[in-house]
């Protein structure tokens, strides 16, 4: 169950990013273990859910994730070298030791709110993943670069680097693919189905071309603006694996909602 070379799986993971104290996140993760249906609990043949709270909440959301419940737990990011004279970073292995079962890599706010590059970013991934742990890494283009038509070409250019420091043993089940258009995050405006589905299947393609079934079988979520009213429709799309969800995860119910279209289309 759940091996590292697991294909295609299913995912849908919630990034609280900079929200929720202790206790808040303590509360929202059991209230989420308390009414994920028992069919969704993370079966081989059912959706896998994750939570990515910030990194003091993860002692506290803790006990509500594996091996004691059915959430996977992430880290919102990870520092790209093990340990150090490095203030203010959190290690692959740390975080680890704080309980993660994974981060998420590359995030565009990350990108661009923190001047992190590609070749920052394929450190980050390369040590997350020999260190043990998922990554889920993002990529996603600008609107600027949208409307120029030049969106696969940035998209693809992303994912040349950040994989690029990666052996081909690395491409297995612990490495997930997350395509967020930047200019869908935290507007409400999302990609239309046909968009994502498009990216989702030229990406498939960039890594079946360069990795063979391994790269085939990755998990491909889409990320921007991700609500219940549109999960439904873009998970039918196809090519979609499931979602990283944003403000939708603080709520419990919207949450589940898309969680459950996940599990269902």
């Amino acid at each position: 169950m759940n091996t590292f070379d697991e294909p295609r799986a299913r995912w849908v993971v919630g990034n609280w990013k900079q929200h929720l104290l202790r206790a808040q996140a303590e509360t929202l993760a059991g209230t989420l273990v308390g009414q994920l249906p028992d069919e969704l609990l993370d079966r081989d043949d059912t959706v896998h859910v994750g939570i990515a709270p910030t990194f003091v909440a993860l002692d506290a959301v803790r006990p509500w994730t594996r091996p004691a419940g059915p959430l996977w737990l992430f880290a919102q990011n990870c520092a790209a070298q093990e340990s150090g004279a490095f203030t203010g970073e959190v290690g692959p292995t740390m975080l680890k030791d704080a309980g993660a079962n994974g981060a998420i890599i590359g995030h565009s706010e990350r990108r661009s709110h923190f001047g992190e590059g590609d070749a920052l970013i394929a450190s980050k991934v390369r040590g997350a993943l020999d260190a043990g742990l998922r990554v889920i890494l993002c990529v996603g283009e600008p609107l600027e670069v949208r409307r120029a038509g030049n969106h696969e070409a940035h998209v693809l250019a992303q994912l040349t680097q950040a994989l690029s420091h990666l052996k081909p043993e690395h491409i297995n089940g612990r490495l997930i693919i997350a395509y967020e258009p930047v200019w869908a995050i935290g507007t409400g405006v999302a990609a239309t189905p046909g968009d994502a589905s498009t990216m989702h299947n030229r990406i498939r393609t960039w890594l079946t071309a360069h990795y063979g079934q391994s790269g085939a079988d990755r998990s491909l979520l889409y990320g921007g603006s991700v609500k219940p009213g549109n999960a439904a429709e873009l998970m039918a799309a196809g090519d979609i694996d499931g979602f990283l969800v944003g403000g939708a995860s603080l709520d419990a119910a919207s949450f589940l909602s898309i969680i459950q279209s996940a599990a269902t289309e």
